[in-house]
């Protein structure tokens, strides 16, 4: 059956302009199954019926049409690939037919036909008369009229041609905008099936499933197991695509589960209560100059209360009209709502105002799950213009600039970024890999892709901090080499702080030496008095040699330049004019060169060395000359091999 065209065909309309009586005519099933519809004559909640037209499957979504159930009837134009807009040829457009018009046009819903219902009722000119005020208003709303059909479920007159309207277009329906692979199913009803449990129902957004098959149970985001699928009665193994279809779900209470839930497939969503969505219209009622508008918003089958959040940069926008409406136009906004929900980059929605009673305006999403901690400031403009546009890499790069240091796993960024499947967002990864506006780093075995501009402006950070400290200690050859991850901001998580340290280095915005880290491009300047104790201090160690004078202890050192002494050996090491062996026991460079030198020509010439031999080499004594061999070996010059040292790797050629 899911191979066969599929079709989900939503209603909208005026009350008692006879959709319901349309849908029943159709299909023969009556859509109202509550017992108070039937008592009150009147559509309170959504209705569903199935037509088999020939080879296609047509699935209908009755939608109420009082103005009370407004909130119904978005959570029924989910996920429909057909409006007909239902227009009692006797009455014309009435109130909620322009309302439920302006609706489709904010969901996004572009295909729509006009039926005109109760056609025996008038004349042809009165026919004509209101399919062409239907036709019109739909423009109003930039939604071009399919069709304009008459029919009447009272004498069956055009119900044959309506359906030849539905076939043909199923089988000509442009699938395109469903192309994402993985499964989506808002869920607009929920109820028990005795011996089978919790059964629910809804429009398939995109994508397929199958029996057996793992999902995910949203908001709540469990993992739940697909027992049974259905489609208007039929058992099915498997579905995809667009159509309407009830999931039997394993170990699921009918309690955890009701309209506004999703079921999708594992890993595409997340929750949020912060959204960023691109706003095609926004009535701002009251007060003038707010920046924050509780409101009501409908997206997918969900209803709850959100802030609408305007950017700090929006001017007041002036009325428009005679009830001091003020109306704002195609603007960004961010979205928090009172309780989590999912949606996806793309994803349309309407806006109603608290109470529930006016629709404030709708848009779209681009961006679904905003980082709880993000500060957009100065990149809310600059993020949101990418995010909105066309340009699938543009996306990819501003969604990963917001995440921060959280990252984003590709599964995830699909559907942020309103791509098809992970190896669409993996080719994309690629490519911006490559160009470097993105960076992968490998943290505790867990690959994390980064933004570039993340990286470069925490760099740029570091780089300040690192100069004020070199203006406040102009003769300090930097920070300890030790102590540079520690620089890296709080913002960076420490298990990210070792990377970003050694990456700062590598890319050469900063400078590392072997003990210190500094400015690229610093030398220290020094005046005449602190080159002359410098190079007193440098000659007091080559005279020393391999029996050098500790810090304390050199003539030069007095009790007033202590400090500066200090901060003159740091300059040494990173200048390479010392050689530090341990704490507190420093080589001149070109004694520490002589000594490689002689205990490796010895070495070539008799063979391994003790420490013995090599204090005698060196005429020093013991408490250097044990320091200085760990520190050969350390650096390779000498390998240990019980009480002798061989050549190293780093031992000199000559």
């Amino acid at each position: 059956m899911s191979l066969r065209p599929q079709l989900v065909v939503g209603t909208a309309g005026h009350i008692d302009h006879g959709k319901s009586s349309l849908v029943r005519a159709l299909t023969g099933t009556d859509p109202d199954r509550l017992p108070e519809e039937k008592a009150r004559g009147m559509t309170i909640d959504l209705g569903f019926a199935h037509l088999p037209i020939d080879d296609v499957d047509v699935h209908f979504v009755d939608v109420p049409g009082h103005e009370r159930f407004l909130r119904h009837m978005v959570a029924g134009a989910t996920g429909i690939d057909l409006a007909l807009l239902v227009v009692a040829a006797d009455e014309s457009v009435m109130p909620q037919t322009r309302e439920h018009a302006e609706v489709l046009s904010l969901l996004g819903v572009k295909n729509c036909a006009v039926v005109l219902t109760k056609v025996d009722l008038v004349d042809n000119e009165m026919a004509e008369i209101v399919a062409d005020e239907a036709a019109s208003l739909l423009a109003s709303f930039d939604i071009r009229a399919l069709g304009l059909l008459r029919s009447s479920a009272a004498t069956g007159h055009g119900l044959e041609e309506l359906k030849a309207f539905l076939r043909d277009f199923a089988k000509r329906a442009d699938r395109a905008a469903q192309r994402a692979a993985w499964f989506r199913l808002p869920i607009d009803r929920a109820f028990t099936v005795a011996g089978r449990g919790t059964v629910v129902t809804g429009s398939v957004m995109h994508g397929a499933t199958a029996r057996d098959e793992e999902l995910q149970l949203w908001p709540a985001g469990q993992v739940v197991r697909v027992r049974e699928l259905q489609a208007h009665h039929a058992a099915l193994g498997s579905a995809d695509g667009r159509m309407r279809l009830a999931v039997n779900l394993a170990g699921v209470e009918l309690s955890e589960v009701g309209r506004g839930c999703e079921l999708a497939t594992r890993d595409y969503l997340s929750a949020s209560t912060r959204l960023l969505a691109a706003l095609s219209t926004l009535r701002l009622l009251g007060r003038a100059g707010r920046k924050r508008i509780r409101a009501r918003l409908h997206i997918a089958t969900s209803e709850v209360l959100a802030e609408i959040i305007l950017p700090a940069s929006e001017p007041a926008a002036e009325p428009e009209n005679a009830a001091n409406e003020r109306v704002r136009r195609n603007i960004f906004v961010e979205l928090r709502t009172a309780a989590p929900i999912v949606a996806e980059w793309g994803q349309r929605f309407l806006l109603r105002d608290e109470s529930g009673l006016r629709t404030l305006g709708g848009g779209r999403v681009i961006h679904p799950a905003l980082p709880d901690r993000t500060k957009l400031g100065g990149v809310f403009g600059p993020c949101c213009t990418a995010l909105a546009g066309e340009d699938p890499a543009g996306r990819v790069a501003a969604t990963l600039h917001l995440a921060g240091w959280t990252g984003c796993d590709v599964t995830r960024l699909a559907a942020l970024t309103g791509l098809a499947d992970a190896p669409a967002a993996k080719s994309l990864i690629d490519s911006l890999l490559r160009t470097r506006q993105l960076r992968a780093i490998t943290t505790a075995g867990q690959p994390i892709i980064l933004s570039g501009i993340v990286i470069d402006e925490l760099a740029k950070a570091v780089r300040e901090r690192l100069e004020n400290f070199l203006k406040a200690n102009p003769l300090s050859p930097g920070v300890p080499r030790s102590e540079w991850p520690g620089w890296m901001p709080r913002s960076c998580p420490a298990a990210l702080r070792p990377w970003i340290a050694e990456h700062m280095i590598g890319s050469g915005a900063v400078h590392a030496s072997a003990t210190h880290v500094g400015r690229a491009e610093r030398k220290a300047a020094l005046s005449a008095d602190d080159q002359a104790l410098f190079d007193s201090m440098l000659a007091e160690f080559a005279v020393g040699a391999f029996q050098p004078p500790a810090p304390e202890s050199l003539r030069c050192r007095t009790p007033k330049n202590e400090r500066r002494i200090r901060q003159l050996i740091d300059l040494a090491v990173a200048q390479k004019r010392l050689v530090r062996v341990e704490a507190g026991l420093y080589l001149h460079a070109d004694c520490w060169a002589e000594a490689a030198r002689l205990v490796a020509q010895r070495i070539v010439a008799s063979g391994p060395i003790t420490v013995a031999e090599i204090r005698t080499l060196l005429n020093s004594t013991r408490k250097f000359v044990v320091p200085i061999v760990e520190h050969l070996d350390a650096t390779g010059v000498t390998k240990r091999s019980g009480d002798t040292r061989s050549l190293g790797p780093n031992a000199p050629s000559d």
